[in-house]
């Protein structure tokens, strides 16, 4: 029981110096959204990198206290101005989610700086544990609780940052600029405010703040040895600045203190370290309950701008029967159906089961496709539903001997069930409010749900493996080869079911709901039980690749489903294409690509490297992902058909005149007031075929000219 009677007092005062840390990050968070309308997953890495060489520049070169403060402050400035300037602004008109998805790449790429960090400066693979300051001499008890001068020095800096900050904003001609252009950045642009200059600012104090709470706190609690500090307090800040609203900074600081109280209540009384981030969810949905349901203006269009990501057209239907399209089209049928039948043959048998891994993936990623690029509403935590049903299939394989096709379909039900739980309270604030809520959800799963000190009955025992099926008895899917195959028919039953849903009235309701849901409420669509559905079949299909993975595996490790990796998959989703199928395949394919990249002696800090970068670069190139390569190719080819064929197909050319392709004859119209009568000259012009079949004709509409 977390009541006051069974926590020391000074652990609820040790908590809330702890998550007056979290607040200040939290506040960087809300003024990076305010700003820019995006959540910056980077935001902890920001104040990781300047803290991390400013602590190290203390312990293993014996820089002085009060020298290191300015390295730390003037490299927080620099950092976040740098970032933003490099790299954010390039994408300031890109949709939030291809932005937001720009973050996490910069979140890897920090990520692999910090790792490095300890290396460059000292030599030491790993930070030291203990952090000498002049404050920390200093100690009293209070509580049952011995604090320290460092304790102060945190709860001093707080208050003064909060305090400047909230100065800065209201009493400065600078700081009200920045208000104005967070409430609506193109009036406060026509008004002449630099919004991009106010940008850069923005960034950098954001970084100052991360940097100053996470140099405050490796003191009080250190820094995680062997691991990096970015993930494991950007949860925390993350559900702070949620409860806020993404607007309120002094909400956001205050229940930054809640958390840090919770967090470390829970830690006192279980003495689990990740259960205190099981937490997370309960408290994230408890807040988007209890908020209202209505957004303001910018909130809303922030909200929009998340939905707004391109969806490759169909094959027009003027050029759809014509022989070199048909031809093109079973030309690059038969290429993947060749490729996707010869890759395990091509990459070998040392690569075989990372081959099968890729098929997994996709099914992920196409589970992503039909909630994210049709519905609209952005997960961050898919994989968390990978885990959930390895756990369920691995369990009734493993210990209940059930067969195959009823683990799999056990897993798609707990799956679908617990995604639409997931989504009920999360529609009341849609957005970044589901992406932040999924997140959570992925943390509460890889520590408390797949944790078998509290669910042993659904996970499968350790020492029982799970064995790869014999289909009807006769079908042994034990070797790579076959259970390859068995992915293979998984996927492409997974990609029929959601492209009929694309294709259906249901896949139509979701594109309306995505693009204009008020219109779509105006026309009866229930958008609500809309989205619902597409939590359902999401889940389904992500769960479904869980229970695959279980026999990938043969076994269910709960560390092999972090959060880092739902962050992962989601991007890999984005890169391959958000709203394509065949991007979602392109993805993982990327993805998985990136990580069996053939054995070198650091692979992991390699994949970090590969997964950062390559983010930011494709994107820059490809803001519709890797299929838009495709789009652009296919397009190429159907506008030479058209031109060769004479046809005039208006959604490959909208910006050329009828005219130039044969166009019927107008009447002519006159501006000297001729009193020549109204000639209307009806022509059909219908282009001629050699074989590819009939053309439907188009009719010029009839123009009366007034005299």
């Amino acid at each position: 029981m977390l009541l006051p009677g069974t926590v020391p007092l000074g652990v609820f005062l040790y908590g809330a110096v702890i998550g007056a840390l979290y607040g200040l990050i939290s506040i960087g968070i809300v003024l990076v959204h305010r700003a820019n309308r995006v959540v910056n997953f980077a935001q902890a890495g920001l104040g990781a990198v300047p803290a991390v060489v400013a602590l190290l520049l203390i312990t293993d070169k014996g820089l002085p206290y009060a020298l290191a403060l300015p390295v730390l402050v003037v490299g927080a400035l620099a950092l976040g101005a740098a970032v933003y300037l490099g790299i954010i602004r390039r994408f300031a008109s890109s949709p939030r989610l291809v932005l937001a998805v720009v973050t996490i790449g910069v979140a890897q790429l920090l990520a692999y700086v910090e790792f490095n960090t300890p290396r460059v400066i000292s030599g030491e693979v790993l930070p030291p544990s203990t952090f000498p300051t002049p404050f920390g001499g200093f100690t009293f008890e209070l509580g049952g609780t011995v604090f320290s001068g460092d304790h102060i020095t945190a709860v001093v800096v707080c208050a003064a940052c909060v305090a400047g900050l909230a100065a800065f904003l209201r009493f400065t001609r600078l700081g009200v600029a920045v208000r104005a252009a967070a409430e609506n950045a193109e009036r406060a642009a026509l008004l002449g405010i630099p919004v991009q200059r106010l940008s850069v600012l923005v960034w950098a104090l954001a970084a100052l703040l991360s940097a100053l709470g996470v140099f405050l706190r490796a003191p009080l609690v250190g820094l995680p040895i062997g691991t990096i500090i970015g993930p494991s307090i950007l949860l925390f800040a993350l559900a702070a600045a949620v409860i806020g609203k993404l607007e309120s900074m002094p909400v956001a600081f205050g229940a930054g203190i809640a958390l840090g109280v919770v967090d470390l209540a829970v830690f006192y009384a279980t003495r689990n370290s990740r259960l205190s981030e099981a937490v997370l969810l309960p408290v994230i949905l408890g807040a988007l309950l209890l908020q209202r349901r209505g957004l303001s203006r910018a909130q809303d269009g922030g909200a929009s701008s998340w939905r707004a990501v391109g969806e490759a057209r169909r094959i027009p239907y003027e050029l759809r029967d014509v022989r070199e399209v048909v031809r093109a089209r079973t030309a690059v049928g038969a290429a993947l159906a060749v490729a996707a039948l010869g890759l395990p043959f091509a990459v070998g048998e040392l690569y075989r089961n990372d081959a099968s891994l890729v098929l997994i993936y996709a099914l992920v990623a196409v589970s992503l496709v039909v909630l994210t690029g049709w519905a609209g509403q952005i997960s961050l935590g898919q994989f968390a539903f990978v885990g959930i049903g390895a756990a369920v299939a691995g369990g009734l394989a493993a210990d209940h001997g059930q067969d195959f096709f009823v683990t799999l379909f056990a897993a798609g039900v707990v799956g679908a069930v617990l995604a639409v739980l997931i989504g009920l309270p999360a529609l009341r604030l849609p957005g970044l409010y589901l992406a932040v809520t999924t997140l959570a959800f992925a943390a509460c799963t890889s520590s408390f749900l797949l944790n078998r000190d509290y669910f042993e009955w659904v996970m499968p025992d350790q020492g029982t493996p799970v064995l790869r099926p014999v289909l009807y008895g006769r079908l042994d899917t034990s070797g790579d080869l076959a259970f390859y195959y068995l992915c293979l028919a998984v996927l492409l039953l997974g990609l029929a079911v959601a492209r009929q849903l694309r294709r259906s009235r249901t896949g139509r309701i979701l594109i309306a709901a995505r693009d204009n849901p008020k219109a779509a409420q105006a026309f009866g669509v229930h958008v609500a039980r809309s989205k619902l559905m597409a939590f359902g079949v999401s889940g389904w299909l992500a769960a479904t690749a869980g229970a695959l993975f279980a026999y990938h595996q043969g076994a269910v490790d709960t560390g092999a489903f972090p959060v880092v990796a739902s962050l992962q998959v989601f991007a890999m989703a984005v890169v391959g294409g958000i709203a394509s199928l065949g991007g979602a395949v392109v993805g993982a394919v990327y993805l998985i690509g990136a990580q069996r990249f053939p054995v070198i002696s650091d692979v992991p800090l390699i994949e970090l490297l590969a997964t950062g970068v390559g983010l930011i670069v494709l994107l820059t190139v490809l803001p519709g992902g890797l299929a838009e390569i495709g789009v652009r190719t296919r397009d190429g080819f159907l506008r030479r058909v058209a031109t060769t064929r004479g046809i005039h197909v208006p959604s490959l050319v909208a910006d050329s005149r009828q005219d130039d392709v044969a166009a019927p004859r107008v009447s002519d119209t006159r501006l000297g007031g001729d009193d020549e009568p109204d000639r209307d000259v009806p022509a059909d012009h219908v282009p001629l075929d050699d074989g590819g079949g009939p053309v439907r004709a188009q009719r010029a509409p009839r123009t009366r000219t007034r005299s």
